[in-house]
């Protein structure tokens, strides 16, 4: 699974992904509503892929979502204008969605199967590290090969993404999937249970929304924030720096994520994050210093996600493993539909003042701080 996620994570292209979107003939609203493409595409087959991924095997639909991804990556040697771009998306999505959820599963089940789930914080911590690490250099590669935004440059940046999908594909096909709990009355009744399962525990919801907010907070950051720091002079090649300090930090917190989460105490390991991504916010209103804004763009890509380990490992507690890809894909199903109007609502802002956005953000880091904060005993590994 490891190598898996590495190579389809080397996303060369996403330092400058923004300003080759905007070459290709985007304004800044269609690249927000690009992100609705995909949120809508999730929520399409989010929950289906998942049931499939329990009935059959969750190897198959990683490897049919790395055979997705491939395809979307392809697409974008030719992509031009907001309907072709819709198209590499809804592949895009789809791929995603059929990987996501089953490769969860995957790692947790393996764990349980070897009577290791204890040790979940610190495997999925490990293994959220192998997204981590190809993008400390990969996007640096990037932005420094398309520092000129030429098209031509582009290609080359595209070229390298995808081979890392296909030698991910070769990877995947080594995959031992574990054996899960089955029940003789599967079938629709998955899925039922999934939602049945996440209306009874209202702490599982709980740790849903707090984790789902404040990625939102910091993905609709992420969307725009190639071109802030463009619009604030900042040279081409420090976008791609960006990437290298926040996914170094992020894979360095990743591979240590027990040890900095009994450093810090779990509870501050998880309010931190949303106190640092609103003062990062606020910073970014306060000044047009590129050391500051540099700054506070890498603190905001990486409270996004920092707390997915210990998240993970206390959702996934709580989930039993015969429809455990299933509840996870209804979780994220509960994200998409939350998706649907903030980005609307995102990328109409964005076309009348791009800070607009900034505001957006703020409040979504707010959100948990005032009405979803995490009780100490409500901790369960």
């Amino acid at each position: 699974m490891f190598g898996t996620r590495f190579f389809i994570e080397l996303k060369t292209l996403n330092a400058v992904i923004q300003l080759f979107y905007l070459s290709r003939g985007l304004d800044l609203g269609q690249i927000i509503f690009l992100s609705l493409v995909w949120t809508v595409t999730s929520f399409i087959c989010d929950v289906p892929s998942s049931f499939l991924a329990d009935k059959f095997g969750r190897k198959k639909l990683i490897i049919a979502g790395i055979l997705l991804t491939s395809l979307s990556t392809f697409l974008l040697f030719f992509a031009a204008g907001f309907p072709y771009f819709v198209l590499t998306y809804i592949i895009g999505a789809a791929g995603y969605s059929f990987f996501m959820g089953a490769d969860h599963a995957i790692l947790y089940d393996s764990l349980k199967e070897t009577g290791e789930e204890d040790g979940a914080n610190r495997v999925a911590g490990k293994y959220f590290s192998s997204a981590s690490l190809p993008k400390i250099i990969m996007p640096f590669v990037g932005s420094f090969i398309a520092k000129s935004l030429l098209p031509s440059q582009f290609l080359i940046v595209i070229a390298i993404d995808l081979i890392g999908t296909i030698v991910s594909l070769v990877i995947a096909s080594f995959i031992t999937e574990p054996k899960i709990e089955k029940r003789q009355n599967q079938k629709s009744n998955l899925l039922r249970e999934g939602l049945k399962l996440i209306q009874s525990d209202k702490i599982l919801l709980k740790f849903a929304l707090n984790k789902i907010i404040i990625f939102q907070a910091a993905f609709v950051y992420w969307r725009v924030y190639q071109v802030l720091l463009k619009n604030a002079n900042m040279p081409t090649v420090y976008l791609g720096l960006v990437y290298t300090f926040f996914q170094g930090i992020l894979f360095l917190m990743f591979w240590n994520t027990e040890k900095v989460q009994n450093k810090l105490g779990e509870m501050n390991f998880i309010l931190y994050p949303q106190i640092l991504g609103l003062v990062a916010i606020i910073a970014s209103f306060l000044t047009s210093n590129l050391i500051i804004l540099f700054s506070a763009c890498v603190l905001l890509l990486i409270v996004g996600t920092i707390r997915d380990p210990l998240f993970l490992a206390q959702m996934q507690a709580r989930i039993p493993s015969f429809n455990r890809a299933t509840a996870t894909s209804t979780l994220n199903t509960i994200k998409n539909i939350s998706d649907i109007p903030l980005l609307l609502l995102v990328g109409y802002l964005a076309n009348i003042n791009i800070t607009y956005v900034l505001v957006i953000s703020g409040i979504l880091f707010l959100i948990p701080l005032l009405f979803m904060r995490i009780k100490k005993e409500e901790l369960v590994i």
